[in-house]
């Protein structure tokens, strides 16, 4: 009945006045134990932050207890009215009044029957600071064609350069994989300081997003046109040029507008259903790229031909490229982003020293790696990226070799599974958001890792159909239970957006969407090089088979019916250099290696064709990445979510946070929400050399701060210098042994099937290089820092500022100094 009654008069400019009450609905409903709680404890922290110091965390503001003990299984605050209303505070997200958190949030809508902004058509009672279906579908649009383009990659473009006319190196593709996340490791974090910190009248994310609506169609297009330059080493080449180009493209487009949507709303509820609309808008891109448009327009020329060129493909792509330049350039007219806070602004020029500031790229890595709960979600984040990159990479793999071709064609079987797979995954979105509403995110994630896991393990039983069809329909089922699993994914963006609301308490007001996006984003693909490139070098070293060439295939037909032992019979009589398998490989070779002929029924409209089945190794080593690895992986993040802090699992903490934030910036000291006992306290000026010290951990910063200081309190830096060291040398020296192993497999590389050790090497040379850089980068900071004196109280001032990230106490100031 309360739903049901209209809904009162507007709020009155300013917001509410602590405990106004709303007329209409929700009048009747008398404050909860909570809201007295909260007030209680503002009230108790509105003396300011001079008693909040004297008394330590007594007088912090603290209502934790209360907090971990409420659990509803209605959704608290719908809108940005009511969280206003709700908590009694008329300043609660980040000390703005309900005017002023209008500029704040200009993708939301504030209109209601009474207010000055008349109800949307369709929402009679107005949306009274909700995101409007129409805002999030334009800032969501880009997605459709950007994932559409990108699975439309993973699904055909490997398969198509190693088994096609571009006949491209294996070890090549592999190392190519390597070299593109090692150019990752430097561009992300650039992008992300880039966006976070950029002072322009266009806004923070605008310029990217639209620099990416001519970069990505460009890029994905030319990636699939080897044909320009010929097959073998230059196709090679070619791929190995392009898949670095999209690795870039990934960077420009996803880190600015994954920070976009982390930005749109404040509100719990709402971010899930903001995610949720991304995840819908993904999927659906993938449905289209990766399963409706080869199904559709994807003749046998471009999957079963392997002799010469593809047009279908590169079209496709020209269209997808289109789509997605339309959802950029529509987002850069029609979107609209929050103001660059001020207080923020003024604490980033002031951070600095010289070269070295609080922006820059190693001191947001610290930090952010720092924030526990980011640090379990990345590795979550890491397992699924493992469970969700190596199936799909290897999956159009496993329905050609693993399950073969005698019931279904593998180019459309594979469709169908990717298109039943997205499917139930469209289906299991709302089915994960409803979960999430009715208990909390935390739990929803946790439930969605377990499922995940569970369903990646049971393709393990998947093996070669034998004619039954029986594996085949198997696979289609696992597929459908996987893709609804798989629905989920969404949840690991929600859930760090309430970090990142975190991360500006633990801050003291700065926002840093884009560090945290491109974290989650880059540090997963950085781990899973093995991933994108182990089991294709295990595929070369199991002696893999490309497929047969068409030009001496066996006909089949009313006088000669397909069957295993007439194709058998057919190869056995090739003659000495006749090429019948291929131009390096004679028939015998392959037999020797461990590969037999079949006949693949389901070719050439039912008559059958001659092919050939992998020998077991490579059947083991594609079923095993498609199942038992994703499996381990995921189970992995599945056990770092049990240590993820109790107290950031409901609503109502993250509320807490909200409030929190809010009362720092009005310069009181507050208690951690997330870690009770542990208090906050508001910044201070930075120091002249805040800048060089955001380099060093806190360990490094309390070891400087414990050593005895020098002469006019100058801090002893020999401690940090030597640790940074140390750490340098370790990683340079992993420089020429990854070269020595780079160089030992170059020859293997420029083979046919290019089963090399170089990409693992190259994977030795890049974590070489970025920990020598980032270490070497912090002894300049020393050196930095000891050229100019950094005195003794600028370390504990620093080590203190950290504090709120790691729970530990605070130093007292050396010798009474301020």
């Amino acid at each position: 009945a309360e739903r049901q009654a209209p809904r009162g008069k507007a709020l009155p400019p300013g917001g509410p006045s602590v405990g106004q009450p709303r007329t209409g609905a929700r009048t009747a409903r008398a404050p909860s134990a909570r809201t007295h709680a909260t007030r209680g404890a503002m009230a108790q922290g509105a003396g300011g932050a001079g008693s909040a110091e004297v008394t330590g965390t007594t007088a912090a503001t603290s209502v934790t207890d209360t907090m971990a003990r409420t659990f509803s299984l209605e959704s608290r605050h719908k809108s940005i009215e009511d969280l206003y209303h709700d908590t009694g505070d008329d300043k609660v997200v980040r000390n703005l009044t309900y005017d002023e958190v209008r500029r704040e949030f200009p993708m939301v809508c504030y209109c209601s029957p009474d207010g000055p902004v008349k109800p949307c058509r369709f929402r009679p009672r107005g949306h009274r600071g909700r995101v409007p279906f129409k805002n999030k579908l334009i800032w969501s649009w880009p997605y459709f064609g950007w994932y559409a383009l990108k699975y439309l990659k993973i699904g055909y473009m490997r398969k198509f350069y190693m088994d096609d006319y571009p006949k491209a190196s294996l070890g090549i593709i592999a190392f190519s994989s390597v070299l593109s996340v090692l150019v990752d490791a430097f561009t992300d974090p650039k992008m992300a300081t880039w966006t976070d910190n950029l002072r322009s009248k266009y806004g923070r994310r605008k310029p990217f997003v639209f620099a990416a609506g001519l970069f990505v169609p460009v890029t994905f297009v030319l990636s699939w046109l080897p044909l320009i330059v010929g097959s073998g080493l230059a196709a090679s080449l070619w791929y190995g040029f392009f898949h670095v180009m999209y690795k870039l493209a990934d960077t420009l487009f996803m880190i600015p507008l994954d920070a976009w949507g982390a930005s749109l709303t404040p509100i719990y509820k709402e971010r899930t259903n903001v995610w949720q609309c991304k995840d819908i808008v993904a999927n659906v891109g993938i449905l289209f790229g990766m399963a409706i448009a080869p199904i559709v327009f994807v003749s046998e020329q471009c999957s079963s031909t392997p002799d010469d060129s593809c047009v279908e493909l590169p079209v496709i792509a020209v269209v997808f490229g289109l789509i997605f330049m339309h959802g950029c350039f529509q987002l850069c007219y029609w979107g609209k982003e929050q103001p660059y806070d001020p207080v923020a602004t003024e604490t980033q020029q002031g951070n600095s020293c010289g070269k070295f500031t609080e922006q820059d790229t190693i001191p947001m890595l610290i930090s952010t790696f720092l924030n526990k709960p980011f640090r379990i979600l990345l590795l979550t984040d890491i397992a699924k990226a493992l469970g969700q990159e190596i199936p799909f990479n290897v999956l159009p793999f496993v329905t050609a070799w693993v399950i073969g071709q005698k019931c279904f064609a593998s180019s459309i079987y594979f469709s169908v599974l990717v298109l039943l797979n997205l499917i139930c995954g469209l289906i299991g979105v709302p089915c994960w958001n409803f979960l999430a509403s009715k208990t909390n995110k935390y739990r929803a994630y946790f439930c969605f890792n377990c499922s995940l896991a569970v369903t990646s393990l049971a393709f393990i039983f998947v093996s070669y159909d034998d004619g039954s069809c029986t594996m085949s329909y198997l696979a289609i089922a696992l597929s459908a239970c996987w893709g609804f699993a798989y629905g989920g994914t969404f949840l690991l963006l929600d859930l760090l957006s309430d970090v990142v609301d975190y991360d500006e308490l633990l801050t003291g007001g700065l926002r840093r969407e884009a560090s945290y996006m491109m974290a989650v984003e880059f540090v997963p693909k950085f781990m899973s090089i093995p991933g994108e490139c182990v089991p294709f070098l295990m595929m070369a070293y199991s002696s893999y088979a490309r497929p047969l060439p068409s030009a001496y295939k066996p006909t089949f037909g009313d006088t000669l019916s397909c069957s295993d032992a007439v194709c058998s019979a057919h190869y056995s009589n090739e003659t000495l250099g006749a090429g019948w398998c291929s131009e390096s490989l004679s028939c015998r070779d392959l037999v020797d290696a461990g590969v037999t002929f079949v006949c693949e029924n389901a070719l050439d409209d039912g008559a059958g064709e001659c092919g050939i089945r992998q020998n077991s190794q490579v059947q083991w080593v594609l079923s095993l990445c498609f199942s038992l690895v994703p499996c381990c992986c995921i189970l992995l993040g599945v056990l770092g979510l049990y240590f993820y802090p109790k107290n950031a699992r409901t609503e109502a903490m993250q509320e807490r946070v909200v409030q929190a934030t809010s009362q720092l910036r009005r310069g009181n000291v507050v208690e951690d929400p997330w870690r009770p006992g542990s208090s906050i306290y508001p910044a201070t000026p930075p120091t002249a050399n805040a800048g060089a010290l955001s380099y060093f951990t806190p360990r490094e910063l309390r070891l400087a701060a414990s050593s005895p200081p020098g002469p006019g309190g100058v801090a002893n830096m020999a401690p940090m210098l030597r640790s940074t060291i140390i750490l340098t040398v370790v990683f340079l020296v992993m420089i020429p042994l990854g070269c020595i192993v780079v160089a030992l497999g170059l020859e293997d590389l420029s083979d046919d099937l290019g089963a090399s050790v170089s990409p693992l090497g190259l994977m030795i040379v890049g974590v070489g290089l970025c920990g020598g850089w980032f270490n070497g980068v912090r002894i300049w900071a020393c050196l930095e820092c000891r050229r100019k004196g950094a005195q003794q109280h600028e370390v504990v001032a620093k080590y203190n500022q950290l504090c709120p990230f790691t729970g530990a106490p605070r130093l007292d100031p050396p010798g009474g100094a301020q």
